[in-house]
């Protein structure tokens, strides 16, 4: 039988890891629990000596104005699925940090040796970490926030409908925001027997602690905050079982 995987992250991009789940034979129950609004911020004022991106969506919602005067400056990313964003925005200069932005700024103060102006482009609602620990380093980062992330909720109905009688084997958790929104609509729809036996597969330690509402949940991490990561912990949570 087919394992069943809950896909928590926004759309379009849940509808690509449904596909790839699909491919490698399990069965993927797409549910968003949070949405990317663009916030179309204007361009920004000053000079700069890099670009910064921790996550994919700012790349993927900054307009093509705001980019283009930018495009020639090195972009600093963290995990090849923002590279991978950089790149197809334009930017020729791509480095690629390990780990969280905490690791991408040391990448960024080897890299670039002497302090200077970084713009970083981000979503409203960030980790402070990469920010405090450039600053800490004498660069100047000026944060221009692309999107907003917001909470998407279901009515207790649709939450049975979209589950029906099935557990739910695995579910893939991308966000704090999503993991508490998970928490929050599983204990108010009555849904903690369907997430008994459920192993939560997170990006990331901050997003495990945000699980709450179930008693003793299996809670993994991957190793790196990226979708790779993220699906070679579900491939070896199979193996072990």
């Amino acid at each position: 039988m087919e394992k069943t995987v809950l896909v928590t992250r926004p759309l379009p991009a849940a509808t690509r890891t449904a596909d790839r789940l699909r491919a490698l034979g399990y069965l993927p129950i797409i549910l968003p629990l949070t949405e990317i609004v663009p916030l179309n911020p204007a361009a920004p004022e000053g000079v700069f000596d890099a670009v910064v991106a921790t996550s994919a969506n700012a790349l993927r919602h900054a307009s093509g104005e705001l980019l283009a005067p930018l495009l020639q400056l090195p972009c600093f990313t963290v995990g090849d699925a923002t590279a991978d964003a950089a790149r197809a925005r334009g930017f020729e200069t791509v480095t690629t940090g390990d780990g969280d932005g905490e690791a991408l700024a040391d990448t960024i103060v080897e890299e670039l040796r002497s302090a200077g102006s970084l713009l970083y482009l981000t979503g409203r609602v960030r980790s402070p970490g990469f920010e405090r620990a450039v600053t800490l380093a004498g660069f100047h980062c000026a944060p221009l926030a692309i999107y907003d992330t917001i909470s998407v909720s279901y009515t207790t109905d649709f939450w049975m409908k979209s589950l029906g009688s099935r557990s739910i084997d695995y579910c893939l958790l991308y966000s704090r925001m999503g993991s508490a929104v998970l928490s929050v609509s599983i204990e108010a729809a009555g849904l903690g027997h369907v997430f008994d036996k459920t192993i939560f597969l997170c990006l990331s330690e901050r997003i495990a602690e945000s699980i709450s509402g179930l008693k003793e949940p299996d809670v993994r991490v991957a190793g790196r905050p990226d979708e790779d990561a993220l699906f070679d912990l579900l491939a070896r949570v199979q193996d072990d079982q």
